[in-house]
């Protein structure tokens, strides 16, 4: 199957806002076996956007499209489409019922520019949108199925695993001498992108059945593995034995697969063990506590944490006695074991984990350059150890870094040497 996106909208044309729906679909169509051919983005220009579809359907059996379905003048994909199939707009009754029972629910007036949403090409289908006014509309033209989607993010996804995913699946399992295939995505961190394809590509040539890819997802990368046979039995066991070998080389590198975030695996093993944990960070302004933070359930083990950026909060939130900072800098080694296991004593938490250093752009020392990180780990059985990194980079991704750094010290010391609370 050919599958193709067109996202339209001049804010991604001039790098107002970053395109996440396509990002999202093609990890969702991937997943059925279908690697998504082209990726196209044009501005709100009629012609630009018409000969794109013409173009689309010409090569594609589906193609997806989103933005500029709402009540704006600029919200004129749909009479492309019109254009491009050589039909009129008329309004839809059905559409426009939805649009007046959506008003009434919300208590509102509906506005004339709300029913240029009840306006699509003759001939199309509309679905309903569970998540706001426009709806998706389907379109044949030539061969291809036109799948036409509002741009905002929460009502794209709803209508893609609601409604486009399904048809597509179903139009897979009919395909005459379909390749059946299986996947897998082998997430790793503290691994860059050539050594992981260092490591596993020797692998390839054992299954020439599976196809090895790579993605990077800052500070994270992935493995993709996708097998192709006659039977699902044949692919799922292709599979099995690729997975197999690469987990074997990668070890403890690999942290999860498919679906799988870090967060969640971290917060269950120390669930699962009966531990907790506290974390005091400098540089990383929060973003340590924010991911556990962001997990349903987190406060089961994360009992809190203190972003102690001065000195002074240094000192007075997790313990750092006055003369080491005074002695040896907030960005010594000797600081962030004295932040690690003053927090670990302060919150009566089984783990300790800190951060300091310089996430730039000014600071730093001959010593210890911008970029330059200490993470500090304190717990129950183990002398409090503290890692030095050196990371290149912006404020931002230094920081992103250095969270994930810290965090990963955890996860190895609890699969390397698991201890009782």
């Amino acid at each position: 199957m050919h599958v193709e996106l067109l996202c339209t909208g001049d804010e991604l044309v001039t790098g107002l806002i970053t395109d996440t729906n396509s990002t999202y679909l093609e990890a969702r169509l991937f997943d059925l076996g279908v690697k998504v051919a082209r990726v196209t983005v044009v501005g709100d220009v009629r012609p630009d956007i018409t000969g794109a579809l013409l173009e689309a359907s010409a090569r594609a059996d589906v193609v997806i499209v989103s933005g500029g379905l709402g009540p704006t003048a600029d919200d004129f994909t749909l009479e492309c489409a019109a254009a491009a199939a050589g039909v009129s707009m008329q309004e839809d009754a059905r559409v426009l019922g939805w649009l007046k029972e959506r008003y009434a629910a919300r208590g509102t007036a509906m506005n004339p520019g709300a029913l240029r949403m009840a306006r699509i090409p003759e001939g199309t289908e509309p679905v309903r949108n569970p998540q706001g006014s426009a709806p998706l509309v389907i379109q044949r033209l030539g061969r291809a199925h036109l799948f036409f989607l509002p741009g905002v993010p929460r009502e794209y996804r709803a209508l893609v695993d609601g409604e486009v995913l399904p048809r597509v699946r179903s139009w897979l399992a009919a395909e005459p001498h379909r390749t059946f295939r299986a996947f897998r995505l082998l997430r790793t961190v503290r691994l860059p992108e050539s050594v992981l394809n260092e490591q596993v590509m020797p692998l390839a040539p054992q299954h020439p059945r599976v196809v090895f890819g790579f993605r990077t997802h800052a500070p994270e990368n992935h493995l993709k593995l996708m097998a192709e046979a006659p039977t699902q039995a044949e692919a799922d066991a292709a599979l099995a034995a690729a997975e197999a070998a690469c987990r074997q080389v990668l070890g403890t590198h690999v942290y999860g697969a498919d679906g799988s975030q870090y967060a969640p695996v971290l917060l269950d093993l120390l669930a699962r063990a009966g531990h907790t944990l506290a974390v005091a960070e400098s540089c990383t302004g929060g973003l340590v506590a924010q991911e556990l933070t962001a997990v349903p359930g987190s406060s089961q083990v994360f009992i809190g944490g203190a972003v102690a950026y001065s000195e002074k909060m240094k000192s007075a939130w997790v313990g750092v006695p006055p003369d080491l900072l005074a002695k040896h800098s907030a960005v010594s080694p000797q600081t962030a074991l004295a932040m690690a296991e003053g927090v670990r004593a302060a919150c009566g938490a089984t783990f300790g984990l800190s951060v300091t250093g310089y996430a730039g752009p000014g600071g730093g020392t001959p010593e210890d350059p911008v970029g330059t990180v200490y993470c500090g780990l304190s717990g129950p059985g183990m002398e409090p150890r503290c890692e030095r990194i050196s990371l290149a980079g912006d404020r931002d991704r230094v920081r992103l870094f250095a969270a994930s750094h810290v965090l990963e010290m955890l996860r190895l010391h609890l699969l390397a040497a698991p201890v009782s609370p």
